[in-house]
């Protein structure tokens, strides 16, 4: 039983890690770009906080796809968060420890729920802004109907980021530094440190911005790719209560 269920959860985590790299897939597609400015462009390329000039030379099929990868990405998502979480459950016994769960549970129930929608959002809001240019050949006022689009929609997406991201990140550091997370060096703490979905993009994906093109666009994804690092600190998880013999306990509990 104990070996089944460390190949069970295995299988769930990386399912999971599949789902936020179509994450990743799904935000290159609707943020990568190239290197000439789009349309011949001199000058800013962005209107207001989300419409690109980009999203008129875009092909409608990488929206469409983005918004798949978003739906089917939530699908494996969910199914490695709640596994991690079920492992967290039987590794955390102590009172102390279960605020810590139960924030874990809010923010990836928070991504379940938002991240499909985020991603369609961002990506009709730059149909929108493609579709009332080709007809209307105004890019300002497209711009405009677009954007008021993306505000109407934000404070659900701002609730989930930080319920999600923040949330998620918060007890990822807490768990790596307070050693529930079971490292053996402060050199692997430092380098978990990185593994969610603020540190990595906030540090990492800066990073990335700050060189040339094509390098730029790595930054693209680093957030998404954060909640996959999760899961394999989940991985990591499951191996060390293996050796601790604690899975004994998970067909009662998981």
């Amino acid at each position: 039983m104990n070996r089944m269920m460390k190949e069970r959860s295995q299988r769930l985590l990386l399912l999971g890690i599949a789902g936020s790299l179509l994450y990743v897939v799904g935000d290159f597609l609707f943020a990568a770009t190239g290197r000439e400015p789009a349309m011949g462009r001199v000058g800013t390329d962005q209107f207001g906080f989300m419409v690109r000039v980009a999203y008129l030379e875009m092909g409608t099929w990488r929206m469409v796809l983005s918004i798949l990868c978003g739906f089917f990405g939530t699908m494996l998502y969910y199914m490695g968060f709640h596994r991690m979480y079920g492992l967290l459950k039987l590794h955390l016994k102590q009172p102390k420890d279960q605020k810590w769960l139960r924030l874990f549970r809010v923010a990836y129930m928070t991504g379940t729920v938002a991240w499909a929608y985020v991603h369609a959002v961002f990506m009709i809001v730059a149909l929108i802004f493609k579709y009332v240019y080709q007809s209307y050949g105004d890019m300002q006022t497209a711009a405009d109907i677009a954007n008021r689009v993306f505000y109407a929609n934000a404070a659900p997406m701002l609730i989930s980021y930080i319920l999600c991201d923040v949330g998620l990140t918060v007890v990822m550091l807490v768990l790596v530094w307070t050693r529930r997370i079971p490292l053996k060096t402060t050199a692997q703490r430092v380098l978990a440190t990185f593994c969610n979905p603020m540190m990595l993009p906030g540090v990492i994906g800066n990073l990335f911005a700050q060189l040339p093109w094509p390098i730029d666009q790595l930054d693209h994804g680093t957030e998404s790719f954060g909640h996959a690092l999760v899961l394999m600190l989940g991985l990591v998880l499951l191996n060390a209560m293996e050796r601790k013999g604690e899975l004994r306990e998970a067909q009662y509990e998981l």
